[in-house]
């Protein structure tokens, strides 16, 4: 008894591994295997992918520098490596060698699908699969099912395995207006595979398992800022990861993403899925970078041209233009000239004699002196070009779908259309199933029953008005478009709108930016007035905070009539709620007081200030009370009631709401900047002061796109302010039954 107790607390005391398998497949032609294609495959229509070996790259440097995975315990399968025998023998092989309390991660970017079982006992009988990249020539796709196998017994052996899955399996159905992004998606493999044989679900034995989207939901790509071709989940994970921090539980860091992924990519809701304890517990484990609440920064190298590269980067808060100095030597400073990687940085001495660049060494720790935000990505926006023919053509089209008994549709958010006929370089095309065709009859094809939207081009004058908007980025395809301008043939002649492509309100969950501004005839003042509001709520959606230096306390909703909590993120309207801070616990550092803001943006791009009140100031906002803000709380309450006597109230529109927390040393002045109306209403630009503090300029500027540019430096301010965010979401008020 006494060996076996031993042998026991010896291999319990074995050090924890981090392992991880990684698969990315863009190229589906599988031309590097020597093998020829199926029968069996045809019809699937199995697209090449983009963003896939992009993915994979990132989430493998993100395990190095954050999460301290060894390199050879990363395994990545990429394009032709990723077959169905290849994929099933890593997963057996991580299984085999799972072992108590190792951390496994398992990562997938691809084509998802289904795959036809009769004997499946879900009532749709069709298993969830992955696509392999030698399903065109006809390899069977790796079923939930035999992905179960291969989770459970990594459970089984005691290890943590976390699953990500950035792969969708409903691709189909009509979404508004056609954009050109492409989804992780393809048709289901309708051979039967009559396989019984079930296990118990992994996140019902301990994993943790992230989707990139809902059963019934697309999963797209997108462009970043660099131009970089992601998964839209996957980025929108990244730096959620980036912005957590050390301890932070995993469904926050989720929240994180989800509310980043709703503004960038409506449409697609990420899913989460694990036991209770297990969404407490920190993504893979706590960190292993050196992020505390305030980051510390090591010099790793001299550069040859004298600059020196630091050990902190993307995934640290670092960003191009943050000052960094050197504890106890004052005056001695760098500036970030460039990001290398998501975890190195390249600095540059500033403000200090040659003298004293000696003394800095190898080794020497920095910290952030002031902080730069980084250029949000600009707004987005496709606005082909045409002329007065293509108007000629749509009235013409009008008629003849009248005709063959096609049914117009006037707007493509409230009405899916099957089918759109729109213009690029000035030659019209027609869209249905993410295909696009040209020719000279654009109605051959569409049969009777089908529906269709026309999408009339802009004419050079109305690009040219609009092309000037600060923050706003004009793009040459619909393919990274945030927003189309579409116009549209009525009665009252032709209007136009900002619509967002590839979502409509049958489809927009999470959306939280407006899924189209008012039509409007062609006033070219109104509609660059629309498009910078535009630009604005998209840049609060972008907008990053310094890192380490987030609020204390996390936001939360009561219902008034109650006092219960709102767990399940949905508000109904004309119901009376009020806010409540929530206390992280249990606090890992002094907690000291700060000023507090709460405002909201709806779906449709209006903001609200909801703590404190626009026109009482800065006043009882500086939380948690105490005698001497100099020094830290003592006592620091669970939960702090704002405004409890005057509860909020949801009106339409409803949909996505963002509640946006904000943290800061120093009051603002001139809160009326959180306030300003948006989306299809009459609106009125933010009001209020002249902006005073650095954070106070950063804030009424247009927070996306060149930051600072006109004065040709970045807007730096302090590293002690923090911005969160939460989505809820809304809904129409429940009518009594007569």
């Amino acid at each position: 008894m006494a060996m076996a107790a031993l042998l026991a607390t010896s291999a319990d005391a074995q050090p924890v591994r981090r392992r991880a398998l990684l698969i990315g497949i863009n190229d589906y032609t599988a031309s590097k295997l020597n093998a020829e294609r199926s029968a069996t495959a045809a019809g699937r229509d199995v697209s090449n992918l983009d963003g896939t070996i992009n993915d994979v790259e990132l989430m493998r440097d993100l395990l190095e520098s954050v999460y301290g995975f060894e390199r050879g315990n990363i395994v990545a399968l990429k394009n032709e490596q990723a077959t169905r025998r290849g994929i099933l023998d890593a997963l057996a092989e991580l299984a085999a060698e799972a072992r108590k309390n190792d951390t496994i991660f398992f990562y997938y970017s691809g084509h998802g699908s289904q795959v036809r079982n009769s004997s499946s006992r879900e009532q749709d009988k069709l298993d969830e699969s992955l696509v392999p990249a030698d399903a065109r020539h006809g390899a069977p796709d790796v079923r939930d099912k035999e992905l179960r196998r291969a989770f459970n017994a990594m459970l089984t052996r005691g290890a943590r395995l976390t699953v990500v899955i950035d792969a969708c399996h409903s691709g189909s159905g009509a979404r508004g207006l056609e954009g050109g992004l492409r989804v992780r998606a393809v048709k289901p493999d309708e051979r039967d595979v009559a396989d019984a044989s079930d296990g118990p679900r992994p996140e019902d034995q301990g994993a943790l398992i992230l989707s990139a989207a809902r059963d019934f939901e697309p999963a797209f790509e997108m462009i970043d800022s660099n131009g970089t071709i992601r998964g839209a989940f996957t980025w929108a994970l990244a730096r959620a990861i980036a912005d957590a921090s050390r301890d932070e539980p995993v469904s926050q860091t989720f929240q994180r993403a989800e509310a980043r992924l709703g503004a960038e990519r409506p449409g697609q809701v990420p899913v989460m899925a694990g036991l209770a304890e297990v969404r407490l517990r920190p993504f893979l484990g706590a960190r292993a970078d050196r992020r505390a609440r305030r980051p510390v920064i090591a010099v790793e190298q001299v550069a040859p041209n004298g600059n020196y590269i630091v050990q902190g980067g993307w995934t640290s808060g670092v960003t191009v233009g943050t000052e960094l100095r050197v504890p106890g030597r004052n005056g001695l400073r760098l500036e970030v000239k460039s990001l290398l990687g998501v975890a190195r940085a390249e600095a540059r001495l500033v403000g200090v004699t040659t003298r004293n660049t000696a003394r800095l060494h190898a080794g020497a720790l920095l910290e952030i002196a002031a902080w730069a935000p980084p250029p949000g990505r600009p707004l987005r926006v496709w606005a082909p070009h045409g002329n007065d023919r293509a108007l000629v053509l749509a009235k013409r089209l009008r008629d003849a779908a009248a005709e063959r008994g096609i049914r117009w549709i006037d707007d493509p958010t409230d009405q899916p259309p099957t089918h759109v006929i729109r213009w690029r370089d000035g030659m019209p095309e027609l869209v249905a199933g993410g295909r696009t065709t040209r020719g000279t009859s654009p109605l051959d094809g569409v049969k009777r029953g089908a529906s269709l939207f026309v999408q009339l081009p802009v004419s050079p004058k109305l690009v040219h008005e609009i092309s000037g908007v600060e923050g706003v980025e004009l793009t040459r395809s619909p393919d990274a478009a945030d927003y189309i301008l579409a116009g549209r043939l009525t009665s009252a002649g032709v209007q136009y709108a900002f619509v967002r492509p590839g979502v409509s309100t049958h489809t927009a969950g999470g959306a939280s930016l407006p899924l189209r501004t008012e039509w409007t005839p062609e006033r070219p003042h109104l509609l660059r007035e629309v498009l910078d509001r535009l630009q604005r709520v998209h840049g609060w959606h972008e907008l990053q905070s310094p890192p380490g230096a987030e609020a204390y306390y996390t936001l939360g909703i009561r219902r008034a009539a109650d006092r219960m909590l709102v767990e399940d993120g949905i508000l109904t309207g004309e119901r009376p709620y009020f806010l409540v801070l929530r206390a992280k616990a249990p606090p890992a550092v002094p907690v000291f007081t700060r000023y507090l803001y709460v405002f909201v943006i709806d779906n449709a791009g209006s903001s609200v200030l909801l703590f404190p009140r626009v026109d009482s100031g800065s006043v009882e906002n500086r939380l948690p009370i105490t005698d001497e803000a100099t020094k830290p709380v003592e006592n620091v309450p669970p939960e702090i009631s704002l405004d409890d006597e005057a509860p909020f109230t949801v009106t339409a529109p409803y949909g996505t709401d963002t509640y946006f927390l904000l943290s800061t040393n120093e009051p603002l002045t001139a809160l009326s900047s959180l306030e300003w109306k948006g989306g299809r209403e009459a609106v009125r630009a933010p009001g209020g002061g002249r902006p005073q503090s650095p954070l106070e300029r950063l804030l009424a500027s247009k927070l996306s796109g060149k930051r600072g540019a006109s004065a040709g430096e970045p807007i730096r301010t302090p590293p002690d302010w923090s911005l969160e965010k939460w989505t809820f979401r809304s809904t129409p008020p429940r009518r009594s039954q007569p």
